[in-house]
């Protein structure tokens, strides 16, 4: 599942880039902007186990740096604003 181990060390710093280039250049939403992190992060699968907490937590850091409420990840309610 993911990346391979070997690739992992390339990828992430290139997804870093992109989304810095998605934010700077505001490609989308800041929602959509997470969520695509979210999904590149999970799909490169840099740990053994975690992955998608740790993806959801480091897309809600990217979301709150950027001014915006965190997103609900399915959870029984939204946040205000959406």
């Amino acid at each position: 599942m993911g990346a391979d181990w070997r690739q992992i060390r390339m990828q992430v710093p290139a997804l870093l880039a992109d989304i810095a280039y998605q934010v700077e250049h505001r490609v989308a939403s800041v929602d959509e902007i997470a969520v695509r992190f979210h999904h590149r992060l999970v799909t490169i699968h840099p740990f053994p186990n975690g992955n998608g907490r740790h993806a959801r937590l480091i897309a809600d850091v990217l979301i709150e740096q950027l001014g915006a409420p965190r997103l609900s990840w399915g959870g029984t309610g939204t946040p205000q604003g959406r």
